[in-house]
């Protein structure tokens, strides 16, 4: 099963459309350089809730928004739009999968003048 590498396209493919105001700066991972606002997909995990003749797995991944402005207004405002694009979303056409679950979103100062909006979504996915 390659469900997480799918999760992890289809949810940048949906950011991408959904928060025009990241510019589609929507990144696996960042590289030096990148330009902000940005969103980058941090840490994910899974453990198994396959049943009797059903292969499944809980999906959470990490979204990351960042600003280098420390404006936290500004990512407020972003970390609402991932939200909103996010929530109870799902792909059936790309995984068999239950719609998006938003269970915690955060906004954090962090070092060198930057805001750091998480989002964290969980998914069911069959397959």
């Amino acid at each position: 099963m390659r469900a997480g590498r799918t999760l992890r396209r289809i949810v940048m493919d949906r950011i991408i459309a959904q928060v025009p105001a990241l510019e589609g700066r929507v990144y696996d991972r960042a590289t030096e350089g990148t330009s902000f606002p940005s969103c980058t997909l941090g840490p994910s995990y899974w453990t198994d809730a396959s049943v009797e003749c059903v292969t499944a797995r809980q999906m959470t991944l990490q979204i990351d928004i960042w600003h280098s402005q420390a404006n936290k207004g500004v990512v407020e405002d972003l970390v609402d739009d991932v939200t909103a694009a996010l929530a109870g979303w799902s792909d059936p056409v790309r995984i068999t999968m239950r719609p998006l679950v938003i269970s915690l979103v955060r906004v954090l100062d962090e070092p060198g003048d930057r805001v750091h909006g998480v989002v964290q979504v969980e998914a069911l996915l069959e397959g």
